[in-house]
């Protein structure tokens, strides 16, 4: 789960604060045209607003932001490092930074910019979360089962640290300990359509293949955009001899896959 430019109206109050050497209206049109997916026309903003207030953390921040959803990763890595050198004490220019050296495999250095937040900020769930991530693509279940577990002590009402700690169990091969997990988390969460899939994977695990379908229907049911759902259930209705059904979530799938090409 990465940093949002939806997030944007969140965080302007903050930004105002230290983007106070440079036009406000400047950020707010760069924090506007990242919203409706203008990254281009933020990034030529933040150019002009960078060429009269260097030192502004911020606007290297969202620079990068913007660049990261261009897909510029290595240009979103050298604007946040900036925010980063300006301002050593703002949680957010290290989890911007962490997840996307995440996102070009560098879980090491990652997970030191995780660090780093644990201990400004040691309540933000958030950095343990996206630690615990970056642990579990390293193949440190254990270590990501932990954060996890911080995670959801630093904010039970987050329904995604659960949601993960089950796929680590799974993937670590506690199917037992997964299903108890899934089981409690929807007791929890009884819309979180993640927890449904998941435990359909640890029922697929067990060969239990009609409950894994009927996990992936109600998984379905709370998140119906949710393409590869249905990917994963046209197995299940195959194996079940539900060749009708099987063939409607393909073309489902084929449907979603078409509104979501760029």
């Amino acid at each position: 789960m990465r940093l949002s430019p939806k997030v944007a109206v969140g965080f302007i109050a903050l930004s105002l604060v230290s983007f106070a050497e440079t036009s406000i209206d400047e950020l707010k049109q760069a924090q506007e045209k990242i919203d409706r997916g203008d990254y281009t026309g933020a990034i030529n903003v933040l150019d002009r607003a960078l060429t009269k207030s260097p030192d502004a953390a911020e606007a290297y921040f969202w620079r990068g932001m913007a660049k990261e959803k261009r897909h510029d990763s290595i240009g979103a890595l050298v604007d946040y490092g900036e925010a980063i050198r300006l301002d050593l004490t703002e949680p957010r220019y290290y989890i911007a930074r962490g997840n996307m050296l995440v996102s070009v495999a560098r879980y090491q250095a990652a997970i030191a910019d995780y660090d780093i937040v644990t201990t400004l900020k040691p309540g933000d769930f958030l950095a343990y979360q996206k630690r615990g991530e970056a642990r579990s693509l390293m193949g440190n279940n254990v270590g990501a089962v932990n954060d996890f577990g911080k995670a959801i002590n630093c904010n039970p009402k987050a329904p995604e640290p659960y949601g993960m700690r089950i796929q680590v169990l799974r993937l670590q091969g506690d199917l037992a300990a997964a299903l108890e997990c899934a089981n409690d988390t929807l007791a929890l969460f009884p819309e979180f359509a993640e927890a449904y899939h998941q435990r359909s994977k640890v029922k697929s695990a067990n060969r239990d293949t009609e409950a894994a379908a009927a996990d992936l229907d109600e998984a379905i049911r709370f998140a119906p955009d949710e393409m590869g759902y249905y990917k994963e259930r046209a197995y299940l209705r195959s194996a079940l001899g539900d060749s009708e059904g099987a063939q409607a979530d393909v073309e489902k799938y084929n449907e979603l896959a078409k509104t979501k090409r760029p």
